[in-house]
C-alpha cells in the first residue's frame, strides 16, 4: 500500500511515518524544507540497525498540501492508496491565530477535490482529529457547561473550530461527486510513551473531553490510524465514523 503522510514533521506525524514502514508501506511524507533532515533523522530512530534511505519505501516531499502544484499533488494522490492526516497547530501565537486558521479543513478539502473521481479503487483518509469534537450524526449528549466552555473555543482559538469544520466536511460529503473512504480518529489528552499498549475504540465519548479527560499516547494513535488503513475488516467497521481512542486503562 502507498501512503500520503500529511503532517509528518510533527510528533505524531513522525510516529505514523515509522509504523507505516514497519509494516512494508511505502510511505510519501510531504514535509516543510526546513524540517526535512530532522524528518528523516527522527523517522529513523527505531526503525533497526539498518538506516532507511530515501526512495526505498520513503519519498519526502518538499511541500504540504496547501503550497504544493495542483498538478503535483495530483499526481501524488492517483499514485496512493491513503492519506494520514496528522496536520494540527503548532502551540504558539504565530501558530494559534497566524495563517493559514484553517489549515486541517483546507488540506484535507483540496487532498479531495484532486482526487480523481474515476479512481480503480476509493482512496482511504484517516484524519486526526480531537476528543472534543462531536460527531452531529450521533447527537452526542454533553453538559450545558461543556457546550459553553467548546463555544468559547470555538470563538476565541481557531484551531479548535478547524478540527470541526475538517470533520464536519467530511462527514457532510456527497457521496455521489467523491469515491474518498474516510475515518476521523478522535484522541483525548495526548501523552508520550515509547512503545505501544492496548488502547480502545469507542464509536462516542465514555467521559467528558472537557472536564473528565481521558489519556492515549501518540504512539497508540499512530499505531491504531495505520491499522485502520491496513486491517480490511477494521476500516469496514470505522468507515464513514468518528471513533474516540483511549489507553485501555483509562
Amino acid at each position: 500500500m502507498k501512503v500520503i503522510v500529511l503532517g509528518a514533521t510533527g510528533a505524531t506525524g513522525r510516529l505514523v511515518v515509522k509504523e507505516l514502514l514497519k509494516q512494508q508501506h511505502q510511505v510519501i511524507a510531504l514535509v516543510r524544507s526546513s524540517g526535512r533532515e530532522n524528518t528523516l533523522e527522527k523517522i529513523n530512530e527505531g526503525l533497526g540497525n539498518e538506516e532507511l534511505r530515501e526512495e526505498e519505501q520513503l519519498t519526502l516531499i518538499n511541500g504540504t498540501a496547501l503550497t504544493l502544484e495542483d498538478a503535483h499533488l495530483s499526481k501524488l494522490i492517483d499514485k496512493a492508496d491513503g492519506v494520514i492526516s496528522c496536520l494540527g497547530h503548532n502551540l504558539t501565537w504565530r501558530g494559534i491565530y497566524g495563517a493559514p486558521q484553517m489549515m486541517v479543513r483546507d488540506s484535507i478539502k483540496r487532498i479531495l477535490t484532486l482526487a480523481c473521481p474515476q479512481r480503480k479503487a476509493p482512496l482511504k483518509l484517516v484524519l486526526m482529529n480531537s476528543s472534543g469534537v462531536r460527531n452531529k450524526d450521533q447527537h452526542e449528549p454533553i453538559s450545558l457547561m461543556q457546550r459553553i466552555v467548546l463555544t468559547i473555543l470555538r470563538l476565541l482559538l481557531p484551531p479548535h473550530k478547524d478540527n470541526e469544520q475538517a470533520a464536519n466536511y467530511l462527514r457532510t460529503l456527497d457521496a455521489s461527486k467523491h469515491t474518498t473512504q474516510w475515518v476521523v480518529v478522535r484522541p483525548d489528552a495526548l501523552i508520550d510513551h515509547c512503545n505501544a499498549t492496548p488502547y480502545s475504540l469507542h464509536p462516542a465519548p465514555i467521559r467528558s473531553a472537557i472536564f473528565d479527560a481521558g489519556k492515549v499516547s501518540r504512539i497508540n494513535v499512530a499505531v491504531a490510524m495505520t491499522r485502520l488503513l491496513s486491517d480490511s475488516h477494521l476500516w469496514e467497521k470505522w468507515q464513514g465514523k468518528m471513533p474516540l481512542i483511549y489507553n485501555s486503562e483509562e
